[in-house]
């Protein structure tokens, strides 16, 4: 087991900010790299959509470790929540960011989306809070994971150093 640590919590806000950096970064260097597979090598990737999912694990599951790290303990349950579902919320915006980008560029600017009927844009309302349960159920999950990795981590060079 590991020692109450003598630091302050770390704030809600800090792993919000340290989430949305990885996240921005990691969707930077993707895009990067699959340009470079393009361009280079001449070969697409195909399709790369659970790769949006492993990033958001990935980032996840680092704030985890940070917030271990830090606390030398686990996330309390509740507060671990509240952290995946700002987190979900920050993800959410930015895909609406992305699509609204997106959307800007194709014919017809910002306008397409506006000659949308009502039952897509429901359908389309839909897919985003499917989308928003998911990744905040995913979020939560990595958190949790990151944490215990970090607290195995530990133990292990606890348990070498006091041999």
């Amino acid at each position: 087991m590991s020692q109450p640590s003598t630091m302050s919590p770390i704030s809600s806000g800090a792993l919000l900010l340290r989430y949305i950096a990885f996240l921005i970064i990691g969707v930077i260097v993707l895009n990067v790299a699959i340009m470079a597979l393009e361009s280079y090598f001449k070969q697409s990737p195909g399709s790369t959509g659970a790769v949006g999912l492993i990033l958001i694990w990935s980032a996840a599951s680092w704030i985890g470790q940070i917030w271990f790290r830090r606390e030398q303990t686990r996330p309390p349950s509740g507060r671990a929540w509240s952290v995946a579902l700002l987190c979900a919320l920050a993800t959410l915006v930015l895909q609406a960011l992305f699509v609204l980008v997106i959307a800007g560029f194709m014919p017809g600017g910002f306008a397409s989306i506006a000659h949308y009927r009502s039952s897509d844009q429901m359908l389309i309302a839909g897919a985003f809070l499917g989308i928003f349960v998911l990744e905040f159920l995913l979020i939560r999950a990595a958190i949790s994971w990151g944490a215990r990795a970090e607290e195995k981590r530990a133990q292990r060079l606890a348990a070498k150093g006091a041999v």
